[in-house]
């Protein structure tokens, strides 16, 4: 007898109907249920999406791509982490970081960094986003040409052509890659996409290219961003209701009080140092700030940046400020506690493009992008001072990331390119 090479008809039309069900057409799994006559008793699931994930992905060639650089090991940084609540509250915090600020006090002038590019790598589209590994030691890029790129910070610093920082190329999205987020175990990286996909990938395994595990929802993914326990992943989306994902058990929860969602799509997601609070960003222009263990939203600024869409958020090491940037031409500096403004950063333009701040290291100083002239713009944290501009890309800066550990920061754009810039040998 013939072995049998597919499903039974009853089980397909099963497999439709949960899956129907997951994304939220019950009328219509209803209907094809009751004109099939299959049992009704059926509960909504993704095994179907599962299967033909697995099914696409085990038939591609893992081999056509013609990047070399697979063949460098990433080390294993450790084997497994999990944290106690009392380890996460009493994790170390840098002794040089943004403190108490007065605003009517008269800080001293910080002196302008000199930082100069020590390394370039290119995608195949434009570079639009960059994260480093919490102990600085790897960082990640994402494209627009749906790859992700894994690099050695120490081979980007060495000035050598013999080393190739470039240690992983993946691909697995179909769409633009919108954020990456590394697990605290240093073995995973997590990636978002235009493709409605968040994607986990093995990066302390050779070879291996494809995600192990991938998160579906129904929207564009934008902005994602790991727990300190690893155990949880917060998601933006173009949906106005922000997601925790359970990653193990693949579970996905929404605050159940609608009337605290943002009204237009989520930008950005960040978690504070240990994980007892997150923020969030829209474009309906405001920000957020939520309780990080029952999701219940504890401040919201309106109009944050004048009315014009918020494109991103963080909080300062300490978590007593929250950083953002807006299509109004500014960032800005706020009191987490109360809300109010602190310091305002202009001289950089930023209206039609979704650009990012963020603080350098021991976050005396602030940058960002000017889509003007493609540069990029450092600010003294503490007065607003902007201090100088640095150039080098030939496209708007989409994203700059900086490092946690170290004066090092990463930018990327519309040229394509991603540059790692430190400050030069002699001012460090």
């Amino acid at each position: 007898m013939e072995e049998q090479q597919s499903l039974d008809r009853e089980d397909v039309l099963s497999l439709i109907t949960s899956q129907l069900r997951y994304y939220g057409y019950t009328e219509i799994a209803q209907t094809l249920t009751e004109e099939s006559n299959i049992p009704m008793d059926q509960n909504a699931s993704t095994e179907l999406s599962d299967l033909l994930y697995a099914a696409t992905y085990s038939s591609k060639d893992e081999d056509d791509d013609d990047e070399d650089d697979d063949e460098y090991d990433i080390p294993v940084i450790v084997d497994d982490i999990s944290y106690s609540d009392d380890e996460i509250q009493s994790e170390d915090i840098p002794t040089k970081h943004l403190t108490e600020i007065d605003p009517e006090a008269n800080h001293e002038p910080k002196q302008t960094p000199n930082y100069n590019l020590w390394y370039i790598t290119t995608h195949r589209a434009a570079a639009t986003c960059v994260r480093f590994k919490k102990d600085g030691k790897f960082a990640a890029t994402g494209s627009a040409d749906s790859s992700l790129k894994v690099l050695d910070t120490s081979k980007m610093k060495s000035h050598s052509d013999e080393d190739r920082p470039v240690i992983r190329t993946l691909y697995d999205h179909t769409g633009r890659v919108n954020d990456l987020s590394f697990h605290p175990n240093g073995l995973t990286l997590a990636s978002c996409s235009d493709d409605r996909n968040i994607k986990l990938f093995d990066i302390a395994t050779q070879g291996i290219k494809r995600s192990f595990r991938f998160l579906r929802d129904k929207y564009p993914v934008r902005s994602i961003d790991f727990h300190p326990t690893g155990e949880y992943m917060l998601a933006g989306t173009d949906h106005e209701a922000i997601r925790f994902w359970d990653v193990q058990n693949i579970k996905c929860y929404i605050p159940s009080n609608s009337q605290s969602n943002h009204r237009l799509s989520i930008t950005k997601v960040r978690w504070n140092s240990n994980g007892g609070k997150f923020v969030t960003s829209s474009l309906d222009g405001s920000i957020k700030i939520w309780e990080g263990e029952n999701g219940d939203c504890i401040q919201t600024i309106d109009n944050a940046h004048s009315g014009q869409a918020v494109s991103s958020v963080e909080f300062s090491k300490s978590g007593a400020y929250v950083l953002s940037s807006g299509c109004d031409s500014t960032s800005k500096l706020w009191d987490a506690n109360n809300g109010k403004c602190i310091v305002t950063y202009e001289g950089a333009v930023h209206r039609n493009n979704h650009v990012q701040s963020t603080f350098l290291c021991e976050e005396d100083y602030v940058i960002s992008s000017d889509e003007s002239d493609n540069s990029i713009i450092c600010w003294d944290s503490r007065t607003g001072k902007l201090l100088t501009r640095w150039s080098g890309h030939t496209g708007i800066v989409r994203y700059v990331a900086a490092s946690p550990t170290e004066s090092g920061f990463m930018s990327c754009g519309d040229d394509f390119r991603v540059r790692y810039w430190n400050l030069d040998p002699m001012q460090s």
